[in-house]
């Protein structure tokens, strides 16, 4: 991707430097390499729409995360995230529903899509959903070409079979994991070399998988609304 290098040497030169001083010292080559962050994600929207049309409409700033990160809660207390992240969906970046989400970091750019959480009752309707189209989802999951960059089905796991789930079903890795994410990483070197089509063609290679999420999360509304404070997204 064009110009990417100066993202990711920024970032590390801001994860050396973790503070408001060397920030604001160094704030023009922060705002440089965050307009060539927008300007790769108003061109990525742009192809992605090609398979997603509901995405088109969106901006850079529909779908990015600020830099400063939120203390309040965080015994860590660096100011600044060592990342520049965008969520691509159409119903926002606190949406339940699945998206498209790419992190670029000092040494990997990371590519993801599905849903990192989701309140108690809706994972377990998700995983019964699951159960009943297990040959469905299979056949997404397994697929070669969706397998090759995404192995693994979630970030996080359980020890043991969820209770609701029978004992004796025969694909325990379709509900062991507690998120419903697929993702793949590329190196720097890589990311700078791929073209936008590229790493959009990864992210439509996760859409049938993104397409099983959507179909199958059933929110209420209000409910919704009432965590929309605590949903942690990929």
């Amino acid at each position: 991707m064009k110009d990417s290098a100066i993202i990711f040497s920024f970032l590390a030169d801001l994860v050396s430097h973790n503070n408001r001083d060397w920030f604001q010292a160094n704030k023009s080559a922060y705002d440089k390499a965050w307009g060539v962050f927008n300007d790769f994600l108003e061109e990525l929207i742009a192809e992605i729409g090609k398979f997603e049309p509901a995405v088109a409409y969106l901006t850079p700033k529909d779908c990015t995360y600020r830099i400063y990160r939120d203390l309040r809660f965080s015994p860590d207390k660096t100011p600044y995230k060592g990342h520049f992240g965008a969520y691509i969906n159409e119903c926002g970046k606190k949406a339940f529903y699945g998206g498209y989400y790419i992190q670029l970091e000092p040494r990997q750019a990371f590519l993801a899509s599905g849903v990192w959480w989701l309140p108690t009752k809706e994972l377990r309707a998700l995983r019964q959903a699951i159960i009943d189209q297990s040959d469905t989802y299979g056949k997404i999951v397994n697929n070669p070409d969706f397998k090759e960059i995404c192995p693994v089905i979630g970030m996080e796991f359980y020890k043991r079979m969820p209770n609701d789930v029978p004992k004796d079903y025969p694909h325990p890795e379709y509900v062991m994991c507690k998120n419903y994410t697929c993702s793949t990483s590329l190196t720097p070197e890589q990311f700078q070399k791929a073209a936008i089509k590229e790493i959009a063609e990864k992210f439509r290679l996760m859409k049938p998988f993104n397409d099983f999420l959507k179909e199958n999360i059933l929110i209420n509304l209000e409910e919704m609304e009432g965590m929309k404070d605590v949903v942690k997204f990929i």
